[in-house]
């Protein structure tokens, strides 16, 4: 394969600027909709939002819940994902190790096959906003499960208020930021300052050193029930010790906190946080750079923040504020992080993974594993951050088109792919499969030139076809959403 890599192996990106050179996605387009909502094209998905229009295939997926997923979910119920659905209790009394290789294979599943594919890519958005690293010490390995089900994936479509309350009052959450150890007589900081560093307000917010102090204090003996709490059901739930609560009075962001207010402390601090300008500006900036490109102009940061505010942090309708079909500029393109190029490989393909564990070495050797990010930042969400480790990008393709993850284990299926592709094949009837599984109809002139006469002269034959849809994979065009 190595006659192509001149053409295809140097991405299509100016170094200098950051940008990539090709063409932006124009606006109201369907076919670039379907791109940047989901885990990657397929050809299916994309026949469906016609059927839809633009507006409508955006409501579609946005009104997630009457999306029928009844196929995936019921693999996810079955014997090998026992640990999705268990209690905190249950979540501790489980193998660690077995809950954390169920919670990360699950979300590939989840990636690759869900039908709800705007919510799994926002999912993905929330959980790098409120990060805790699955195989850190202590909770982390066995109640991240529940964290995920009941505060990223309850609310991920809802409101942001909703989720911070949620995840402020998650138990695994307040052991991975220290403030189960947030006491009057000794402060513990970590909480607060990422509370409005990473998940409100942002590092420019417009806080102080004294604010994250004042935090802190109305955060005193949040914590939740250990493993030696006598009523079993408590366990590893959140719990509130008044006994450990500084009850004098605070000043949060000019804020007056009343001495005695218990508890409430805390949720008053979240409600002054959610309604700060910038934690508008900081959510909104953190989607558009999701979805629209890595460098939102401010004028559309301002546009989506104002939306974040008039509607209380209504995640939907900043989501429909991002992808109005008028929207101007256009988006810029988007690099695929290594988890979102490898489900969009999977999808186009339409591979079968009856063994999500191999997929999860790939990803670890990626730098993108679910849920495996050690602070509290998240996976970086830019191209500059993921541009410089392309082996493994460029090596998925040829490995799920030539099995190496295991003959069974994940499997395209050469025959159905080329179901209409009149025999004997040619290398202009195989690059225009490619080019219509992939790409939508609109792969680039010189990887199509390039995958041509890779196949030619003569009929490819079945290794050759493999190996040109693995070069597709690793070509520039898809690199790119």
């Amino acid at each position: 394969m190595s006659a192509l890599g001149t053409t295809l192996d140097v991405l299509q990106f100016d170094t200098n600027t950051g940008k990539q050179r090709k063409s932006v996605l124009p606006t109201g387009d369907l076919l670039g909709l379907v791109k940047r909502i989901t885990f990657g094209f397929t050809k299916s998905e994309y026949q469906f939002a016609r059927s839809r229009g633009y507006s409508g295939y955006l409501e579609h997926q946005l009104n997630h819940l009457a999306i029928d997923d009844s196929a995936l979910d019921a693999r996810l119920a079955g014997l090998e994902f026992p640990t999705l659905t268990m209690t905190p209790e249950q979540l501790g009394l489980a193998n660690g190790s077995d809950v954390q290789n169920q919670l990360v294979r699950a979300r590939i599943l989840r990636a690759v096959f869900s039908k709800r594919q705007l919510f799994e890519r926002v999912v993905d958005v929330w959980t790098d906003h409120f990060n805790i690293w699955l195989f850190d010490d202590g909770l982390e390995p066995q109640q991240k499960t529940w964290d995920d089900a009941n505060v990223i994936r309850a609310h991920a479509l809802g409101t942001f208020p909703e989720m911070l309350a949620a995840s402020a009052h998650s138990p695994v959450m307040l052991e991975y930021l220290n403030n189960d150890t947030n006491i009057a007589s000794a402060p513990n900081q970590n909480y607060a300052r990422e509370l409005m560093e990473l998940h409100t307000m942002g590092v420019d917010g417009g806080y102080t050193q004294d604010d994250v102090l004042q935090v802190a204090r109305c955060f005193t003996g949040w914590r939740y029930y250990d493993a030696n709490t006598t009523n079993t059901a408590l366990r590893y739930t959140f719990q509130f010790r008044s006994s450990q609560h500084d009850n004098s009075q605070k000043i949060v962001l000019g804020h007056i906190i009343a001495a005695g207010g218990g508890q409430q402390d805390g949720e008053t601090v979240l409600k002054i946080l959610v309604a700060h300008p910038s934690t508008a500006t900081y959510v909104a900036t953190k989607l558009l750079r999701h979805f629209w490109g890595d460098t939102p102009p401010q004028s559309l940061i301002n546009s989506v923040a104002s939306v974040f505010t008039a509607t209380q942090g209504d995640i939907k309708a900043m989501l429909r504020a991002i992808f109005r079909a008028d929207l101007d500029p256009a988006s810029e393109a988007k690099f695929k992080r290594p988890f979102h190029l490898f489900a969009s490989a999977l999808r186009a393909t339409g591979a079968t993974v009856a063994t999500p564990g191999n997929l999860q070495t790939a990803l670890i050797g990626s730098g993108h594993s679910p849920f495996n990010w050690q602070t509290p930042d998240g996976y970086a969400d830019t191209l500059t951050a993921w541009s410089g480790l392309l082996l493994p990008r460029w090596n998925f393709g040829a490995s799920i088109m030539n099995s190496e993850y295991g003959s069974s284990a994940v499997v395209v299926d050469l025959p159905t792919l080329l179901i209409g592709v009149p025999a004997p094949y040619t290398a202009a009837a195989i690059v225009k499969r490619i080019n219509e599984l992939l790409f939508g109809g609109f792969m680039p002139g010189p990887e199509a030139a390039a995958l041509t006469t890779y196949l030619s002269p003569g009929a490819p034959t079945t290794a050759k076809i493999r190996e040109a849809i693995g070069l597709a994979i690793g070509s520039p065009a898809f690199q790119w959403a």
